[in-house]
């Protein structure tokens, strides 16, 4: 059975993801954020095996301990390949925009839209939902959709940062909106919600 663990990250409480099979312990990791320390220990804690970590988009607060945590476990990571230069880049990931600037390796495994990622226990669909920033991404799974900071309950990601864009996140909503309703959306920051919920009630997708 596949479950989601949320572990909430850094002072910007970032939902860090960690998607893993029940039985066999395999597992990938989405958004570790910026407490490293702490979701490496919940990670150890439950014995799982991890295959592969994944940026939804490339923001300080997502990414900070993307390089502890592919020392740790021996892991790649995967981001979408618009998304490259925020790793590398302070001023792109708003690390200097914020005071503390700090760059990340460059990510082994380059994404795209519409990719099929087969793991060990479950496979996904990356779909490009770019707005947020040029690269963000969501990965579409059987039951369940992570967002990023594309969609949140009741709201949507700002656009005013570098690469950001409204009208390409309205574009990238519309694509979302076509998903099955049932689906549980998990956003990078805040609450779960569903498809169908915020269908009916985030002014953004109505």
């Amino acid at each position: 059975m596949i479950k989601i663990k949320k572990i909430i990250s850094g002072i910007l409480e970032e939902n860090c993801y960690v998607v893993y099979n029940s039985q066999s312990l395999q597992a990938i990791i989405i958004d570790p954020g910026e407490d490293g320390k702490k979701v490496i220990s919940e990670i150890r804690e439950d014995n799982l095996k991890l295959e592969m970590l994944i940026n939804t988009h490339g923001h300080c607060d997502h990414i900070f301990s993307d390089d502890q945590i592919r020392s740790e476990f021996k892991i790649p990571l995967a981001i979408h390949k618009y998304e490259t230069e925020m790793l590398t880049n302070a001023c792109k990931n708003c690390s200097e925009l914020f005071g503390f600037p700090r760059t990340i390796k460059e990510a082994e495994i380059l994404l795209e839209d519409n990719q099929k990622v087969e793991l060990s226990f479950a496979t996904f669909i990356v779909l490009h939902t770019p707005g947020h920033t040029k690269g963000s991404i969501c990965l579409l799974f059987d039951d369940f959709l992570i967002t990023g900071d594309t969609l949140f309950a009741g709201t949507i990601g700002r656009t005013d940062l570098d690469g950001g864009n409204y009208e390409k996140i309205l574009k990238s909503l519309s694509k979302i909106k076509k998903l099955n309703p049932s689906l549980i959306v998990y956003p990078g920051h805040g609450s779960r919600t569903t498809l169908a919920n915020e269908l009916r009630h985030n002014s953004y997708l109505i």
